[in-house]
């Protein structure tokens, strides 16, 4: 950055001393915007890459929830989990606008031939099951992805060991 102005040696000066003292202005303001960048990151960016504090907050969160009855209205990045009951079926509400991710764990004991949840959204939903034509007793997943007026579901059975 130039900070003063000469012609072919120190102290000759080309343009007014205005000049200079703009140069001056300048670099001073550079310099004070390198010290607030430097402290933002220290307090802010983790220089010493020690995201504890971090991590331990995210961790303090919960995402994670049993089901306790019938019914769930999915929430934004979270995990459901419900074994269900022989018959017992599961309803699942997913809200217009939540612009997200949420995952439902469901167990069933007995094989079915009828899907053991609903779906209720007020926009489009796409399904896909994959393979899946029938429900065996199993761990299956729902991944849900809702974004303008779209649900995306995706089912899928685990493989239990």
């Amino acid at each position: 950055m130039i900070t003063e102005l000469y012609t072919f040696s120190p102290s000759s000066y080309v343009v007014a001393e205005e000049w200079n003292a703009n140069f001056r202005v300048l670099y001073n303001t550079t310099l004070a915007h390198i010290e607030a960048i430097a402290d933002a990151q220290a307090q802010i960016a983790f220089p010493d890459s020690d995201l504890t504090d971090v991590y331990n907050a995210v961790r303090s969160q919960l995402n994670s929830f049993a089901i306790p009855g019938n019914t769930v209205t999915v929430a934004p990045e979270c995990e459901y989990y419900k074994t269900l009951a022989n018959g017992q079926d599961l309803v699942i509400n997913i809200p217009s606008g939540m612009d997200a991710e949420a995952r439902i764990l469901i167990r069933i004991q007995e094989d079915r031939s009828l899907r053991p949840f609903t779906i209720n959204y007020s926009g489009t939903k796409r399904e896909t099951s994959g393979l899946i034509t029938s429900f065996t007793a199993g761990t299956y997943i729902l991944f849900i992805y809702e974004t303008n007026g779209l649900a995306q579901i995706k089912i899928t059975k685990t493989t239990e060991v």
